[in-house]
């Protein structure tokens, strides 16, 4: 349910909802799963980016977006890959921690910088998904992989993490030395899928569906910004 509140329940809240692994070897432990469509049916399968749900104030156009909202960043790239980011126990006796991949961006345009971009990159903390009862991914580094090519277009709407939980291990994985871990915002993380645009994490609605290109909310948003 949206509501006038901006809260990331899975990036940027102190915790992901997770539901505790029961039964056999083989049961999955999952996230809060979203039933919205998932995208699978297009060249960019955004399935795998729907594993939480949010609880935000969707805005209809990007200029919604930008003046509501005041990202640290916002660039458009194309993505590099996805490597294995960090453990998050969210409370003390948790067996299963919650994973985390980082999407690797090579930024092309920058509309603004707050000092998240590094070395011409933008690294991108991304849910993976629930764990099975052996601590194994339900999703691998290849179904992200598979599921969002490298080449693909991208434009990101960004803050910096700053996730807390009760134990976070391997804080640093899937990042170079120095660079920033990133969060999206629900609607900021948008393909560019040939003929249209998708929402990464959420459904775009209102007036983005009548918008074909990254390009074009590219020259929307820095107009709406003020930004040559």
């Amino acid at each position: 349910m949206r509501s006038t509140s901006f809260r990331l329940i899975a990036a940027l809240a102190v915790s992901a909802v997770m539901t505790s692994a029961c039964g056999t070897g083989g049961s999955p432990r999952t996230s809060a799963v979203s039933t919205r469509p998932a995208g699978s049916a297009h060249r960019v399968d955004t399935s795998v980016l729907r594993t939480a749900q949010f609880d935000y104030d969707h805005k209809g156009s990007p200029e919604e977006l930008v003046r509501s909202r005041d990202h640290e960043s916002i660039v458009v790239g194309s993505v590099e890959g996805f490597e294995q980011g960090r453990d998050i126990y969210t409370v003390e006796g948790d067996p299963y921690p919650e994973k985390r991949v980082v999407m690797h961006v090579r930024v092309d345009s920058t509309i603004k910088d707050r000092g998240l971009v590094s070395d011409g990159r933008v690294y991108v903390d991304l849910d993976q998904g629930g764990v099975y009862h052996s601590g194994k991914p339900r999703r691998s580094l290849d179904d992200f992989r598979k599921a969002i090519p490298a080449g693909t277009k991208v434009m990101l709407f960004l803050s910096p993490d700053r996730r807390t939980a009760f134990r976070i291990e391997g804080a640093g994985n899937g990042l170079p030395s120095g660079a920033v871990l990133t969060v999206p915002d629900p609607q900021g993380m948008i393909f560019d899928d040939g003929s249209e645009v998708m929402g990464g994490q959420e459904d775009l609605e209102g007036e983005w569906q009548a918008i074909g290109s990254v390009d074009e909310v590219a020259i929307r948003v820095k107009k709406a910004l003020g930004v040559e």
